[in-house]
């Protein structure tokens, strides 16, 4: 009986149960949402801080001296190039030796007035040594007809002594010409330089003005490249400014630079270091084939490790502007204009449920359009004067809109003690504008 009793029990609290959320579910669907108490209780708008932000990363900017430049390749050339030989025609008896005692041979480096090579020089030697002979005899034959000229004038004609004095100088004519001829026996180098080629062999004849030797200068080399009539004007603008600017204050207005890399790797896959040159010479008139005009670039080659043939590619900085060098992937093109995405913090409060927690710091994006700008292939120059920026983002930008709120991913910790302004219009950096 007892058992019977408590199953009983328990039926009923089930039903009192079943029926009491029957009831609470038809009072909820029978209230009416646009009542009158419900329009004078509006709900509260979900707050900016806890809704949903779009990631992004951003990446600091600041104003700048920037260089607008355009990129040719070209190939190294020497400073100059020498092709030399005797004057007289001979036998080679040697040829000079370098640093080490060995003969000369491609690739070393000469000084100004070193040996190359030398002619057998006893033909030479002894034409110098008759034509000192000849003069000696001329002058004795001179000086004797003047003795005897003052002792009896008559016993020689004016005729007579005029031959012995044309006899005289025709011997020294004589001898500067056998002086000569032995010393371009020997074959000295006009300047320094290196041996880049050596036609001649020790024991072989050569003729008169026949090219032995091909030196280069390669203490300074040039690098040759070819520009377009289209960009000359600009190049040749920069030169003239660069000219007037020679003496002054600021060595980077007063030298038409050049920042040139060199093609290849290393062994470990890394890039050359760059080269820093200067624009040398702009050609007076373009190439009949190609149509364009040489550009020679002056570098410096102390330890001769350029040498001609090389091919490397120099940036030429036609122009140098106050303005921000942005990422070019943080760029967006659309048609004929571009835009980019900064983002300004502001105060925000941050609340929970209904508590107020204290302030914080919301980012939102904003859109500037670009109205002129400079590609420079893995940046854009942005001119000071059109846009401020204080940061730039560079991921996640594609699908953002103006005043859309953000959240970025790689800001920067603050500082202990810093205290966020609390003007609306505060910069990520924590510059406020104006």
């Amino acid at each position: 009986m007892k058992a019977l009793t408590e199953k009983i029990v328990h039926y009923l609290v089930l039903l009192a149960v079943t029926f009491g959320a029957v009831w609470v579910m038809w009072r909820v669907s029978s209230k009416e949402p646009n009542s009158a108490a419900d329009e004078r209780t509006p709900q509260r708008a979900m707050s900016p801080v806890v809704a949903a932000k779009a990631l992004v990363e951003i990446e600091p900017l600041q104003v700048q001296m920037c260089e607008i430049f355009f990129t040719y390749a070209g190939k190294i050339r020497a400073w100059e190039t020498y092709q030399v030989g005797f004057e007289t025609p001979g036998r080679v008896m040697s040829l000079g030796v370098n640093d080490a005692g060995q003969p000369l041979d491609e690739g070393d480096h000469v000084r100004q007035g070193q040996v190359l090579a030398v002619l057998d020089e006893r033909v030479y030697r002894s034409q110098q040594t008759e034509a000192t002979a000849r003069v000696e005899q001329a002058k004795s034959d001179v000086k004797r007809a003047e003795r005897v000229r003052l002792t009896n004038p008559a016993a020689l004609t004016e005729s007579e002594l005029q031959r012995l004095a044309t006899d005289e100088a025709l011997a020294l004519a004589q001898l500067e010409v056998a002086v000569k001829n032995l010393e371009d026996a020997t074959l000295r180098a006009p300047v320094d330089a290196t041996i880049s080629e050596r036609m001649i062999k020790s024991g072989e004849s050569v003729s008169a003005h026949q090219i032995v030797f091909e030196l280069v200068q390669n203490d300074e080399v040039l690098l040759v490249v070819d520009v377009p009539e289209s960009q000359i004007h600009e190049l040749e603008t920069r030169l003239r400014v660069v000219d007037k600017n020679r003496a002054g204050a600021d060595p980077d207005d007063s030298a038409f630079r050049a920042h040139v890399r060199l093609e290849g790797r290393d062994r470990f896959g890394n890039a050359r270091p760059p080269l820093m040159g200067e624009v040398h010479q702009i050609a007076e008139v373009s190439d009949p084939q190609t149509g364009l005009f040489e550009v020679e670039i002056r570098l410096p080659n102390s330890e001769r490790l350029l040498r001609p043939g090389m091919v490397a590619t120099a940036d030429l900085v036609t122009a140098r502007i106050p303005g921000y060098r942005v990422p070019e992937e943080a760029v967006i093109y659309r048609e004929r204009r571009a835009y980019l995405f900064t983002v300004d913090r502001e105060p925000a409060e941050m609340e929970v449920l209904y508590w107020n927690v204290g302030p914080t710091d919301l980012y939102r994006a904003r859109k500037v359009d670009l109205r002129q700008w400079v590609d420079q292939g893995s940046h854009v120059v942005v001119p000071e004067e059109d846009v401020e920026l204080d940061s730039v983002v560079v991921r996640g930008h594609f699908r953002l809109a103006d005043g859309q709120v953000v959240r970025v991913m790689n800001l920067p910790k603050p500082s202990p003690g810093q205290v966020h302004a609390a003007n609306p219009r505060e910069r990520v950096d924590g510059s406020v504008d104006r």
